[in-house]
């Protein structure tokens, strides 16, 4: 009996922890742990925000920052330890790493540091050595490869290698060469540096064989083919729209969720000696490589296109520009030097303007303070490396903050804080209560919007009905569809701010669109409503069940179990009665 009654309340509990779990289960499903990798939440959120918005974009609208590794080597140490600091710039959110290669033709293989090794140096990899090549003397750690570099390219990629964290990167080459003349009088250079029985080559001899650690992670020109034999019109109209382009390009989403791409690797330039010794790309470079015959490439400096990105900037353009932009396919880096370098605004202006900012100078002034240091050098700028949010956004708040809008009795001071504007300078969060006009975009032309005039509204508010037929309530997921939209402001004469399908109402700091019940995609929000339909069927059956089993123990008559009862103690008091024994049995 006691053992029955301890399996029906364990059985009971049981229930209840099945019903808890299921409802926890749901309410946890695809989340994931969060890693802060970044230098503070604000940009980490800032950086997700604005991929997720940027998936349905294809690659080459995407405008990313990155550095030059030569910024590195600044001092002409060209050491392991020189790129201490990349891994941070890569959580940081540096997405593009541009690094010269050098094709040593005594040795036959590529490599970092810009002059040959002679012979009488130490071959101990981890020795630092003085080496001088056309009258400029650098130091250059023996051992210190390209295979540093990719593999703190591959730790980050394997880190960051899931829906919450990847990102697209890009790989930038300037091919260069160790070349010298051949003839009777550069013959003592061969016996100099040429390698020999003692001697310890360290490198790659193709380029092939340079990134293939990080090969599983290309997107490469096969990929591209592959995918662009496959590809369709798609019903949706945005995709249809890029579609459009003579060089049709994948989406971000695509890349990355589909085709489980996280770099591209690409050439800018190549400036290899002809020579008999001179490296020459195959077919095995050309299927992880892109060159500019295979990937539209330009490269510019920053006074070249300062003027171009200021006249853009002036917001005086129509659609037709707009499209024209969008309809390109050309990955324009913009490189900064020591003579004409970025500032915190013209980065995020080039930014805007759809190019790709790639520091390149030895030092920055920043509120009149010389910055050597590259890590002190992507604190400052990181606030203004993003063409959406304005510098400091998107605010964040604690997790504790209710995010139960309904629930006014629960509130803090911010709570309510959790819609996105967009000022003249960006993008940040405002009062959802707050009464603002509304951005409409054309559904099959991304880059024609309408801010529908009379009454403002709050985030709220806004009903499908408040755009014209053709449009919807939305926001800009790239830079050029963002400098169309300011136009449109301007044309209209409309006043800042204006609201933006962009919202984290359901899960602090996880901004999503498509209004104010649209569900964060890395973790899923239960109302206390929901909670307890969930939960209800099972807590029923087991109330049922505990309450049956308390009727059956009240109530139950066991004329069985009565009447054996009965029968054994009279049995019993029979035996002893005719045999009652004095002291100890024999």
């Amino acid at each position: 009996m006691i053992y029955r009654d301890i399996v029906v309340v364990v059985s009971f509990l049981l229930c209840h922890v099945v019903a808890l779990n299921g409802a926890n289960f749901l309410m946890l499903h695809n989340q994931t742990s969060v890693n802060q990798t970044a230098l503070n939440e604000t940009l980490d959120v800032a950086i997700r925000t604005q991929r997720d918005i940027s998936k349905p974009v294809p690659l080459d609208q995407l405008a990313v920052t990155g550095t030059s590794l030569t910024t590195m080597f600044s001092n002409g140490d060209y050491s392991l330890n020189s790129t201490s600091k990349l891994r941070d710039l890569l959580d940081t959110g540096m997405q593009a790493i541009m690094l010269d290669l050098y094709w040593n033709e005594f040795t036959s293989v590529w490599q970092l540091c810009p002059a040959p090794f002679p012979q009488n140096v130490t071959y101990n990899p981890n020795d630092k050595v003085k080496v001088t090549w056309n009258n400029v003397t650098y130091t250059c750690e023996v051992g210190f490869t390209t295979d540093n570099v990719m593999s703190i390219i591959e730790s980050y990629l394997d880190s960051s290698n899931t829906n919450f964290e990847a990102n697209f990167l890009h790989l930038l080459l300037n091919l260069k060469s160790i070349h010298y003349e051949k003839s009777n009088k550069t013959m003592s250079l061969e016996n100099i540096y040429a390698p020999n029985s003692r001697s310890t080559i360290v490198g790659n001899s193709t380029l092939n064989a340079t990134i293939t650690p990080i090969a599983s992670y290309i997107f490469s020109p096969n990929v591209l083919d592959d995918y662009r034999q496959q590809v369709y019109l798609s019903s949706n109209p945005y995709a249809s729209f890029y579609n459009k382009s003579s060089t049709i390009m994948p989406t971000l989403e695509t890349v990355l969720l589909s085709q489980y791409k996280r770099i591209l690797v690409n050439v800018l330039s190549n400036e290899i000696v002809p020579s008999p010794r001179a490296y020459t790309i195959d077919s095995h470079d050309r299927e992880l490589i892109f060159f500019n015959d295979t990937l539209p490439t330009s490269v510019k400096t920053a006074k070249q296109v300062e003027p171009y990105c200021n006249e853009l900037l002036k917001l005086d353009d129509d659609t037709g520009k707009y499209n024209d932009m969008s309809l390109t396919t050309e990955f324009v880096y913009v490189i900064d030097n020591n003579d004409y370098q970025f500032t915190q605004d013209s980065v995020q202006n080039f930014l805007r303007c759809g190019l790709l900012p790639i520091f390149n100078a030895t030092s920055y002034v920043i509120d009149n303070k010389n910055i050597l240091d590259i890590g002190d050098l992507f604190i400052s700028f990181t606030p203004y490396l993003f063409w959406s949010w304005r510098a400091g956004q998107p605010h964040v708040f604690n997790n504790s903050t209710s995010s139960n809008l309904s629930n006014s009795n629960n509130m803090d001071a911010n709570a309510s804080f959790r819609c996105v504007v967009m000022t003249d300078n960006g993008w940040k969060v405002d009062d959802c209560y707050e009464k603002f006009s509304i951005a409409c975009q054309n559904k099959t032309e991304p880059n024609d919007w309408y801010i529908p005039p009379g009454d403002k509204q709050t985030y709220f508010d806004v009903g499908r009905g408040d755009c014209p037929d053709g449009y919807n309530f939305s926001l800009p997921r790239l830079s050029t569809e963002m400098l169309s939209l300011m136009s449109a402001v301007k044309r209209q004469n409309v006043a800042y701010p204006v609201w933006i399908d962009l919202n984290d109402i359901t899960i602090s700091n996880c901004f999503v669109s498509g209004g104010p019940y649209a569900q964060c995609p890395y973790q899923k929000t239960v109302t206390t409503t929901r909670f307890v339909r969930m939960i209800a069927p099972a807590s029923v059956v087991c109330i049922i069940v505990l309450i049956a089993v308390l009727l059956e123990k009240l109530l139950r008559t066991n004329h069985i179990q009565s009447n054996r009862k009965r029968y054994w103690k009279k049995a019993l008091a029979e035996y002893y009665s005719k045999n009652d024994y004095e002291g100890v049995p024999s």
